[in-house]
């Protein structure tokens, strides 16, 4: 069955991170004396070549599996826009327009905009299954079947896989999916291709943490002293914002350019 109720906590850093995410997080997690990297000797016999995910986290009460989206949807979401806008009621385009203005008069518009949100939460949706099979198989490995999963989604560049995206993605593939990926319980996603707007008018990098239940205390408390020391980690501090459902909180700000999209051609 799909999941019946998802929560998601957002929460941002305004820290200037240095070097690679991937690294920093690896580093990250293996500073922790209750971490077990499942790439060690230890586990080689064990494993074989068989599918597994990453790391043992707090003394084996979590299986993580990392994660990096670095597919841009940007080529495939321009075919689609060039092959809807190649109709005869779509508008006429002169110099430089942003895609929702186009799209506002169309009776189409809900659909386009889903689409574009499918295109750019694809890569999510591929790394939510690959991640849930090998978190399994790591649990009926090791005979953990109380253990929590989680996946940690790291997102360095991607411009238009943005935090409101992946979080939409996550909603509604825990939530339409039949079985409900069971054995991920829960996703850390760390955002560093825009930053979102913070209280006090300052910006910072978001961070979501999706989980299933409320119910697995020992779980959830340990995440939220994970999320902590992340922020002290990273020389900042990581602060909740409160969404209230509305997406719009995750409105992107980039340091630079915002992606471009060219349908009109």
């Amino acid at each position: 069955m799909p999941v019946n109720k998802l929560y998601l906590d957002l929460l941002a850093a305004d820290a200037n991170p240095i070097g690679s995410l991937e690294k920093r997080v690896i580093e990250f997690l293996e500073a922790d004396g209750s971490t077990e990297s499942l790439d060690s000797a230890a586990f080689d016999q064990v494993n074989g070549s068989k599918i597994k995910a990453d790391y043992l986290l707090g003394n084996r009460g979590l299986v993580a599996e990392l994660k990096t989206l670095n597919a841009s949807p940007k080529d495939r979401t321009e075919r689609r826009l060039k092959e809807r806008f190649s109709q005869p009621d779509a508008p006429i385009v002169f110099g430089s327009v942003g895609v929702s203005r186009v799209i506002a008069d169309l009776p189409d518009r809900d659909a386009i905009s889903k689409m574009m949100i499918d295109m750019a939460g694809r890569a999510v949706r591929r790394h939510l299954q690959k991640a849930n099979d090998q978190i399994e198989a790591i649990k009926s490995r090791l005979g953990l079947p109380d253990s929590g999963g989680v996946l940690i989604l790291m997102n360095e560049a991607e411009t238009m896989i943005d935090a409101a995206a992946i979080g939409y993605t996550l909603k509604t593939a825990f939530e339409t999916v039949e079985g409900g990926y069971p054995h991920v319980t829960n996703v850390w996603a760390i955002i560093e291709s825009h930053r979102i707007e913070m209280p006090g008018g300052r910006r910072g990098f978001p961070h979501l943490h999706v989980f299933k239940s409320v119910e697995r205390e020992a779980e959830l408390e340990y995440i939220g002293r994970m999320l902590a020391a992340w922020g002290r980690f990273s020389g900042s501090r990581m602060e909740r914002i409160e969404h209230h459902g509305d997406w719009k909180v995750m409105r992107p700000i980039y340091d630079g350019e915002p992606p471009i999209l060219q349908p009109f051609g």
